[in-house]
């Protein structure tokens, strides 16, 4: 028999317990983000220019966020293996990835079966920066310019070579456009890694590559390589007398490597709008500016909906490039 002569000390007791239980949700759902490290997954060895960037970024963005932010560098795969370790993680806003053109534009595009939509799975913040590529030539090529080294070329079909550090890189796929936009016939040599392949260059193993700037001038400098060319419509301030692209000849040439802030889609909005604010504040950092300009890289400020749409267009050029030169992994 069910005893209906409860006490006033019971009925305080339950009433105690059920505003407890119903309080308890608002009360986690307010803990103020972040309240724990954030880890910054980049998907490329630690050393490149990708992985300068991303630590300079890291101090910066830390102090503008209230939040020890850690570095986790998960290479492999053209970043593949990164991005989809962030893909998969819970949209919290503690694990986040530090995106490139290569992961988010390229290693997507030629592959059969990708492990992440780069247009679905991440939750956009902004980029932070933007950077040309320059090409290089073994010292003992006889050309001086883009021009004479595509004259060269088509004299000789199928005889010179470019290297890379893989399949589906950034570097290769800018060659297979350069190939086909010069309309010349150049053979790739992929290597595991850039280290290699400029090894290999300096010393005449391979003809051609592609590299950052900061590179670029380092190799110069050495007198191993020529610089031939800029990959974009404007010179660079670093190297302001190296011509572009367009200036040897091809037209609406360009090949721009970016890199930016990315979490997995579905994170709520205030921690959007928090990642946002703290980003725009990083951003004027004087250190990281030091650090951008010395690796050849131009800051930039976007929305989460400007860089989305920047990775549909990356991604829907480097799908095309592919496609003309049958390149698929």
């Amino acid at each position: 028999m069910t005893n209906k002569h409860w006490t006033r000390r019971t009925v305080l007791k339950t009433a105690g317990a059920v505003a407890g239980a119903a309080a308890l949700p608002a009360a986690v759902g307010q803990t103020k983000y972040p309240s724990r490290p954030v880890t910054l997954v980049v998907p490329f060895p630690p050393g490149g220019s990708v992985d300068v960037a991303a630590r300079a970024f890291a101090d910066a963005f830390s102090k503008a966020l209230g939040a020890a932010v850690v570095i986790n560098n998960r290479p492999g795969a053209g970043g593949l293996i990164g991005a989809e370790y962030v893909a998969r993680a819970a949209p919290d806003g503690y694990r986040l990835l530090w995106a490139s053109t290569s992961t988010l534009g390229i290693a997507p595009a030629v592959m059969a079966n990708p492990p992440y939509d780069p247009q679905t799975a991440f939750q956009p913040i902004s980029r932070l920066v933007v950077g040309p590529l320059v090409f290089v030539v073994n010292a003992e090529l006889p050309v001086n310019n883009l021009r004479e080294f595509i004259a060269l070329a088509k004299e000789k079909p199928g005889k010179l070579n470019f290297g890379s550090p893989g399949a589906g890189s950034i570097v290769h796929l800018g060659l297979e456009y350069f190939k086909q936009r010069a309309g010349i016939d150049i053979v790739h040599v992929p290597y595991q890694g850039n280290g290699p392949a400029l090894t290999d260059l300096g010393a005449g193993l391979i003809h051609m590559l592609l590299s950052n700037v900061g590179g670029a001038m380092s190799l110069a400098e050495s007198g191993k390589v020529k610089a031939l060319a800029v990959t974009t419509p404007e010179r660079t301030p670093l190297m302001p007398n190296l011509p572009t692209v367009a200036e040897a000849g091809l037209n609406d040439f360009e090949i721009r490597e970016w890199s930016g802030l990315v979490g997995p889609t579905g994170m709520p909005k205030e921690v959007v709008e928090k990642l946002s604010a703290a980003f725009a504040q990083a951003q004027k950092n004087k250190a990281l500016q030091e650090v951008l300009r010395g690796v050849g890289f131009v800051s930039l400020s976007e929305t989460p909906d400007e860089f989305a749409a920047a990775i549909k267009e990356t991604n829907d050029k480097w799908r095309a490039v592919a496609k003309t030169a049958n390149v698929s992994l």
